[in-house]
């Protein structure tokens, strides 16, 4: 943008930021002035990466608040959440980094495992003592193998007030219909296109089963609504006949429900 077109729409963004329903609404969520001033200050400075430079300003303003309703930062350094274009609107998006940082509010600890095609990965279920293993195969670190060999991601989920560990795996495919569903994914500023693929599939895949247990904190639900307003979600329940999607129908290499397992009965030993 040239320097008078960066003027004009700083100047632009201002005026919006400075309406008494903005301020007010920033006091209120902020609960302090000083802080109010700084999100502004950000703001301002997301609105002016030429990145979003097609997009209106009242789709960034938007989107910067629906961020800050789930209580995090704007700022696209710290890799918490981004704005990204859509054509002429701006778009949130919440990163694997942001959902573990409000799911950590909400005094549960969550960690994902990418499995890949060349890694030995088994889900052995019996009863509450369910097993995951992951033997890691010959991996490589470049996006397009990362692409071509991601076969889901395993998530461990822990409540740390009464200690208990859940472990969910979300297959490639079901990855694939989530990301479908953002309409940013093939926006060339997306973090899907710009070498960070793996973590926003991550993010789905973490928010997706932060949906299905029900995590209810209300940072969390305000992210739920940042997915709610920019994805077409109840398409996700539209599962034809013999459609193989949902995570407990994850394709794994062993599946035991009635057999005691082997890394069972050593412990037992």
């Amino acid at each position: 943008m040239g320097n008078n077109v960066v003027l004009k729409r700083k100047e632009k963004i201002a005026k919006y930021v400075e309406s008494a329903e903005i301020k007010n609404r920033l006091l209120a969520m902020f609960g302090d002035e000083k802080k109010a001033e700084k999100f502004k200050a950000t703001l301002i400075n997301v609105a002016l990466d030429s990145s979003l430079s097609k997009c209106s300003e009242i789709s960034i303003i938007k989107s910067a608040l629906l961020i800050a309703e789930s209580q995090l930062p704007i700022s696209k350094q710290l890799g918490l959440a981004y704005i990204v274009p859509f054509g002429n609107e701006a778009q949130p998006i919440i990163s694997y980094k942001g959902y573990k940082y409000l799911l950590r509010r909400d005094r549960i600890l969550v960690k994902a495992r990418e499995v890949y095609d060349v890694d030995n990965f088994k889900m052995e279920f019996d009863g509450f003592d369910d097993v995951f293993s992951l033997k890691v195969g010959e991996r490589k670190g470049n996006e397009k193998w990362i692409r071509e060999h991601l076969k889901g991601v395993w998530i461990s989920i822990k409540y740390t007030d009464i200690g208990e560990v859940e472990n969910y795996f979300v297959s490639r495919e079901k990855l694939e219909q989530l990301a479908s569903l953002s309409k940013v994914k093939n926006s060339k500023y997306s973090p899907y296109n710009s070498g960070f693929w793996l973590e926003m599939m991550t993010a789905k895949a973490v928010g997706y089963i932060a949906r299905k247990i029900g995590v209810s904190g209300e940072t969390f639900e305000k992210a739920v609504k940042i997915e709610n307003e920019y994805s077409k979600l109840q398409t996700e329940e539209k599962i034809t006949e013999g459609e193989k999607i949902d995570i407990f129908d994850a394709e794994v290499e062993e599946i035991k429900e009635d057999a005691e397992s082997e890394e069972t009965k050593k412990e037992r030993k």
